[in-house]
C-alpha cells in the first residue's frame, strides 16, 4: 500500500462556527474531516468533507460542528510536488462582535 501523500492537522475540539484560515502558495486540495471520514481518506474509502480545491489564499473553512477534525491538505489530481501552507483557527464572533 503506497504512503498517503498530504499534510495533515489535527485538533481535539474546534468550536462551532469557527474559522480555518489556510494559506497556501500554490493550488491544493483542502479537506476537512472528522475522525471517522478521515480514517476512510487515509483508507482510501468513500469520505465526505468539507472545504474542496483552494485556487487562491487565504482559503477559509467554517467549521460546521464542535468537536474533533483532522485538515488533509494534499495535491492528489493537481501538478506539483508540494505546497507550503500554514493554518490558524479564528475563533467563532460572539453576535455583540458581529454587529460592531
Amino acid at each position: 500500500m503506497t504512503e498517503p501523500n498530504f499534510a495533515e492537522h489535527s485538533w481535539d475540539y474546534l468550536e462551532r462556527r469557527s474559522v480555518l484560515v489556510i494559506t497556501l502558495s500554490g493550488p491544493a486540495n483542502v479537506r476537512l474531516m472528522d475522525p471517522e471520514n478521515f480514517a476512510a481518506y487515509q483508507d482510501g474509502e468513500k469520505y465526505d468533507f468539507h472545504g474542496g480545491l483552494a485556487r487562491r489564499a487565504p482559503f477559509r473553512i467554517k467549521v460546521p460542528h464542535s468537536g474533533p477534525w483532522y485538515l488533509a491538505i494534499d495535491l492528489n489530481g493537481l501538478p506539483g510536488r508540494g505546497v507550503r501552507h500554514d493554518v490558524t483557527v479564528q475563533p467563532p464572533q460572539k453576535l455583540e462582535e458581529r454587529k460592531a
